[in-house]
């Protein structure tokens, strides 16, 4: 069985567009969000749609919070991991 974050089942980035619907050219244009491989795979889900490309975000991009303390001095980072089936288990490190 896959896990939930493999490539295999879900797709490597999310892509962002700027769009409107074709046959209301003149609407002001919204923000699309779909999860795919490609660009082009992206574009396919809004076929009706005139698109202008505005992000590709990777979707296994970790996650990181840092916190820092400046009257104690010391650093608490928060780090999300994608390992093995683990489906991004929290890591904390003392700094």
């Amino acid at each position: 069985m896959a896990c939930s974050h493999d490539t295999q089942t879900r797709p490597e980035f999310t892509y962002l567009f700027l769009g409107t619907p074709s046959d209301k050219p003149d609407v002001t244009p919204v923000v699309l969000r779909v999860d795919a491989n490609t660009e082009q795979q992206a574009r396919s889900h809004f076929l009706n749609w005139n698109l202008v490309f505005a992000a590709q975000i990777r979707t296994k991009a970790q996650r990181r919070l840092q916190l820092m303390d400046g009257g104690d001095h010391f650093t608490w980072i928060f780090e999300q991991r994608f390992d093995a089936c683990t489906s991004g288990v929290q890591e904390v490190a003392y700094v």
